[in-house]
């Protein structure tokens, strides 16, 4: 899978870390040919009076539907989940596309790997780690 990519992911929720949850689109930030790390995706509306969470950004109607999705959205990188390629994670690895909606554009992907990284460094406490 290919950092930057938005794909269909059983995404493991922080009841059960260790094994995959309901089906989410999430976003690839980087990985290896065995696994990957994705950061979490909400399209659960947030309030404009609630601060964001550190590593949290929004994509409003039009940037995703840019993306193939059909609604705003909010992009997570303080949840994450270290997952093995597998058809019990990404339940359409053997369809075409292999359950890949989108890949962020590359201006996209280096604003997301800037704040992804900023987190790591300067807030890591705050990131929960789930997968297998």
């Amino acid at each position: 899978m290919v950092p930057g990519a938005f794909v269909r992911v059983k995404f493991p929720t922080r009841e059960k870390p260790r094994q995959p949850g309901l089906l989410h689109i999430g976003y690839v930030l980087g990985g290896t040919a065995t696994e990957v790390m994705v950061a979490y995706t909400t399209s659960r509306p947030w309030s404009a009076t609630i601060p964001l969470p550190a590593g949290a950004r929004l994509f409003d109607r039009e940037e995703a539907a840019r993306l193939n999705q059909s609604r705003a959205f909010m992009l997570r990188l303080d949840v994450l989940a270290k997952l093995p390629i597998n058809d019990a994670w990404f339940p359409d690895l053997a369809k075409p596309g292999h359950g890949v909606i989108a890949v962020a554009p590359v201006r996209s992907r280096e604003e997301l790997t800037d704040l992804a990284t900023n987190l790591v460094r300067r807030r890591r406490s705050l990131i929960q780690m789930r997968g297998a």
